[in-house]
């Protein structure tokens, strides 16, 4: 189910990407590598503070 939502998050970028192209409108983000790489870990750190909230939630017998 995770990989499934990351999966179609990356999906939905692409296409995000793809119809900003054929439409001509500016991307809705940074034209820069290092502010690209800076959403790109952000998202990341996002995904990876919801697995261990969940993983520490189930450890303690916790609802998620």
């Amino acid at each position: 189910m995770r990989c499934k939502k990351v999966i179609l998050g990356l999906l939905l970028a692409f296409v995000v990407g793809f119809v900003c192209q054929l439409a001509r409108i500016p991307v809705p983000a940074p034209p820069v590598l290092g502010a690209a790489l800076l959403v790109f870990l952000t998202s990341c750190g996002y995904w990876l503070t919801g697995l261990y909230l969940e993983r520490r939630a189930r450890r303690h017998g916790e609802a998620p």
